[in-house]
């Protein structure tokens, strides 16, 4: 099984041209689960769809701009709005959640945002603590893939209360250990541009709950587009 996240950065910029990039890398990735972020258009969600050629799409709507495409058929839905709240942005965070039947058994997804600013590792831990409450709730036993912007590097509190104390399995981490993994990456302009706000990190992550079923061995994560 492919999994594949990213943030498309909503309709800013150059954002059609960018569309096409994206379109033509779905062909060539072929995954068989994309979680996309910061699609808040719902008839440009259901044109991806159309436009990539997945048989599925799977929308909580245009308040959270989290969307799945999927090669399976949902079976199951519901989106977090989280209680925790950046004190310096007016909008809310969301998780958002499909169970997919793979045919051979269900998989539970969840695709999430967290609050960007640099210096709100706090809030962001709190969104992680709310985040995984809200897997245990719908995943119970089922294979589980967190995947989604969260906007904090690997040493950030959220990332080590999932990797270590929920033993969450960090893909990209666990295949290649000696690699920084850059998603905000100064190659990209306009990161490049708020190099005086944030850092080159990675803050793009594929998580397994464990190792079982379709996602019994990871057999390859890499930074892609």
């Amino acid at each position: 099984m492919k999994v594949l996240t990213l943030n498309t950065w909503q309709e800013k910029g150059p954002w059609q041209e960018r569309w096409e990039l994206i379109f033509r890398g779905l062909k060539e990735y072929d995954a068989d689960i994309v979680g996309f972020q910061e699609v808040f258009n719902m008839e440009w969600a259901e044109e991806i769809r159309r436009r990539s050629g997945y048989p599925y799409l799977a929308v909580s709507g245009e308040h959270s701009g989290l969307i799945f495409l999927s090669k399976f058929k949902p079976v199951e839905q519901a989106c977090l709005i989280m209680k925790t709240k950046s004190p310096t942005e007016d909008y809310l965070r969301y998780a958002f959640y499909v169970r997919v039947d793979t045919g051979s058994g269900e998989i539970a997804l969840f695709n999430t945002h967290l609050s960007w600013k640099a210096d709100e590792n706090v809030v962001r831990m709190e969104q992680t603590e709310e985040l995984v409450h809200f897997v245990e709730e719908k995943a119970k036993d089922l294979p589980a893939v967190i995947l989604g912007d969260f906007n904090m590097a690997a040493p950030a509190p959220g990332i080590v209360f999932l990797r270590e104390l929920k033993k969450w399995v960090d893909t990209f981490g666990v295949r290649n250990p000696d690699k920084r993994g850059l998603t905000w990456d100064y190659r990209n302009s306009y990161a490049e541009a708020e190099r005086d706000k944030m850092a080159e990190r990675r803050i793009d992550y594929i998580f397994v709950r464990e190792l079982k079923g379709p996602l019994a061995k990871i057999l390859s994560s890499r930074v892609v587009f």
